[in-house]
């Protein structure tokens, strides 16, 4: 996957949209919207191919001007018998800024709401895969950025229908090898449709060696013929029964988000909470930071946390009743060479200056509005959350089933899924399948599983109402002091082999010494004594990621646990993945990300 990408630059020929680098036009001269439906709609058989299905699966290998996907998305809404969900995964090594991507729409004023909708939640242009939620999520867009030959051997989906959308042939020759027809043949259903625009032998000699039936249609407007095709080679996907009723055990964040991505999906959750309400332990921190990482490799971690950290911005935005704050984090440097580590981050990235840039010294102190001690990385559009609003809008859900006062002691499988039972052996709840959200509890259901999963103590010391009012964003530099809902805190200890959750002076002391170090100064204003301390327990893993997806051995049986410290990060995006996973729909993380985050992954050690 690249680490930088290179927007399209606006540019037309003879009014039609033009790339330079390819030397090629966007689409038809004799109509963008007209091309779209006759070339690929109809090439693949739609909107009848998707008739009253539960969800439909279509792949782009070009997103472009995202004309193909605007009048998709139009055909849907406009049909009746249309599938209750729409996927439409597309990839774009190129994409446009937000401001060109407007006025490109603005040449079709027909589709003027839609791309409306889909301004407002277009991604940061960093590479890897952005799931976009719209139409109140019926419709899920997910924009892979990045080139063509990396980013679809990382698809996991079942398709319906291909849209072979880049440039021709003699343009871009890079995306019409062979390792692209392979990638249909994997990933294609049987009887998936493919369409596009050109009948270049090449094409249509990889097509068929893939499994497909090509057939010659007429072309439109001047181009004589356009090319349709049927997969008949063998096909991986099954359709396989999603299920019905879930149990999910635990209602952090974890298992709040789980809990809604599967109700999004029409699936009944039934979630059993042992505290008297959701969003304790962890979870009940008075404000979670939540801000990406940068890191020269773009490691893994890296990837995730972007990844996790975007979905957020557009996700948090339509929920109702969360208590944050964009107000930007400014992450000051340990020392010189902490400095320079995320400078050379920065520079081999290259993240646009809204996600993450650089600032000297001066500007650090003008962001703090406090003087400082080093320079450090700003991110804008970074901030402080509410973790426990966060669960209550996941939990604001007709098909989830709060059940607090549940210890689960046993979960046991059983001819028609899976118990879930309490100490005494009464049962809590049957469902069609588990997920166990309960952090380091999780390993007491399954003793079987080899994950090495640790518990790291945590305080956060809270500060005195109206102090240090100066402070108006996160400063973090080896914790961090946020200035939070009600009254500022500073965080957090982490402490090895100690499961005490008793506040105490001593850690307290300890977040003084981190305040200090972050704002030099700041510990002599306040009182130890006016202060009030929360702890609680992360759950780690030594490569530090978090468990999410099947239990090995255990048919219908899925974990989410692990987050860490950045639970209030990762939790919604790991929500959707685990809720696709469970439920066969395409996945919203690259392959690599998810093989990463899998379960299995110590027993393949």
């Amino acid at each position: 996957m690249p680490r930088t990408l290179i927007p399209a630059p606006l540019e037309f020929r003879d009014g039609v949209p033009y790339s330079p680098a390819y030397g090629d036009i966007y689409h038809s001269a004799d109509g963008g919207a007209g091309q779209a439906r006759h070339v690929f709609l109809q090439g693949c058989g739609l909107p009848q191919a998707w008739a009253r299905r539960a969800s439909f699966v279509i792949l782009e290998t070009g997103f472009g001007t995202g004309l193909n996907f605007l009048t998709t998305w139009a055909a849907w809404r406009d049909d009746p018998a249309r599938p209750a969900r729409l996927h439409f995964l597309s990839v774009e090594k190129h994409p446009f800024r937000a401001d060109d991507l407007a006025r490109l729409h603005a040449q079709w004023p027909e589709f003027a709401a839609l791309s409306e909708e889909l301004q407002a939640n277009w991604p940061a242009l960093m590479p890897g895969f952005h799931r976009i939620a719209l139409d109140g999520g019926r419709v899920q867009l997910t924009l892979m950025l990045g080139d063509a030959a990396d980013c679809l051997p990382q698809v996991e989906a079942g398709v319906d229908a291909f849209y072979l959308d880049g440039f021709a042939p003699d343009c871009n020759a890079d995306l019409w090898q062979p390792g692209l027809f392979d990638t249909l043949a994997r990933l294609a259903k049987l009887d998936a449709t493919a369409a596009t625009y050109t009948v270049a032998a090449p094409v249509r000699q990889g097509l068929a060696q893939a499994g497909f039936v090509c057939d010659k249609r007429a072309g439109y407007g001047r181009k004589r013929h356009c090319l349709a095709a049927r997969f008949k080679g063998p096909s991986r996907w099954v359709e396989a029964a999603a299920p019905q009723h879930v149990a999910v055990i635990g209602a952090g964040v974890a298992g709040a988000a789980t809990a809604h991505a599967l109700a999004q999906r029409g699936v009944a959750v039934t979630l059993l909470e042992r505290a008297a309400a959701p969003a304790q332990a962890a979870s009940g921190n008075p404000v979670g930071v939540f801000r990406p990482v940068v890191s020269r490799d773009d490691s893994r971690a890296t990837r995730l946390t972007r990844a996790a950290f975007l979905h957020d911005l557009r996700a948090w935005a339509r929920l109702d009743g969360i208590e944050w704050a964009r107000c930007g984090v400014l992450h000051l440097a340990r020392d010189a060479d902490a400095a320079a580590k995320q400078q050379l981050a920065l520079a081999a990235t290259a993240p646009p200056a809204d996600f993450a840039r650089w600032v000297d010294l001066a500007e650090a102190r003008e962001l703090a509005n406090w003087p400082v001690a080093s320079p450090g990385v700003f991110f804008p559009a970074a901030g402080w959350v509410v973790p426990a609003s966060l669960c209550r809008a996941w939990l604001d859900h007709p098909a989830i089933s709060l059940k607090t006062g549940c210890a689960v002691a046993r979960v046991h499988a059983v001819a028609r899924g899976w118990q879930v039972l309490d100490g005494d052996g009464e049962v809590l709840a049957e469902a069609d399948a588990v997920v166990l959200a309960n952090a380091r509890d999780a390993l007491s259901l399954v003793p079987d599983q080899s994950w090495p999963l640790n518990t790291v103590r945590g305080q956060i010391t809270q500060l005195p109402p109206g102090s240090l009012p100066q402070i108006q964003r996160v400063i973090a530099r080896e914790g961090y002091v946020s200035p939070g809902a009600s009254r500022p805190l500073v965080g957090a200890t982490y402490e090895h082999d100690d499961d005490d959750t008793t506040p105490r002076t001593a850690s307290d002391r300890a977040n003084l010494a981190r305040l200090e170090a972050i704002l030099p100064g700041a510990g002599a204003q306040l009182a130890i004594d006016e202060m009030s301390g929360r702890a609680s327990l992360r759950a780690t893993l030594p490569d530090r990621l978090p468990i999410v997806g099947a239990v090995d051995g255990h048919a219908g049986l899925y974990v989410a646990a692990g987050y860490a410290s950045r639970g209030v990060v990762w939790a919604g995006l790991l929500g959707e993945a685990l809720a696709d996973r469970m439920s066969g729909q395409p996945l919203p993380l690259e392959t690599e990300l998810m093989r990463a985050i899998a379960p299995a992954r110590f027993m393949r050690r």
